[in-house]
């Protein structure tokens, strides 16, 4: 029977398995993670107000919102999908963790805000494609190269 260092000589074989080290190597790449954050603050007079940027909120995975809220003597609502959440803040401040890009509706007063957005980006999850091509190559020149050192092994070539 034939050894490994047999098998490896041919040339089908051992470009399969390279080609299967490196499709590991570049989707391990794509676990490759980077934090992203986007911060806005002012001050919200009486109307509707769309906090945020939806193009940053849309293009990362993961994002955890934090909207801090601050007013003298103001009513106003957060709009949150399909609901909505009453606040009444006199000399004081309110700490909020929106699901979704929140829209503040100022009934009376004047709000002071600060909204921050922290997301994860993976930059090099995209290369994962090329991985799983380069592996489905690597399986088929594998095999290839393993069935013809089979076929010599049993016609006793090695």
């Amino acid at each position: 029977m034939g050894t490994l260092r047999e098998a490896m000589g041919y040339p089908l074989l051992r470009a399969g398995i390279l080609l299967l080290v490196l499709a590991l190597l570049i989707s391990a790449a794509g676990f490759y993670r980077v934090t992203k954050s986007y911060s806005s603050s002012g001050t919200l007079g009486e109307g509707m107000h769309y906090l945020g940027d939806d193009k940053f909120e849309t293009d990362y995975v993961y994002p955890n919102r934090t909207l801090v809220v601050q007013s003298e003597n103001a009513t106003f609502s957060l709009l949150q999908g399909d609901e909505m959440y009453n606040y009444t803040l006199v000399n004081d401040s309110l700490t909020l963790y929106p699901a979704q890009r929140p829209v503040i509706y100022v009934f009376k007063g004047r709000v002071e805000y600060n909204y921050t957005v922290t997301a994860q980006d993976y930059p090099y999850a995209i290369y994962s494609l090329v991985a799983f091509v380069l592996m489905l190559v690597g399986v088929v020149f594998s095999f290839m190269g393993y069935t013809q050192f089979l076929r010599d092994v049993k016609e006793g070539k090695k």
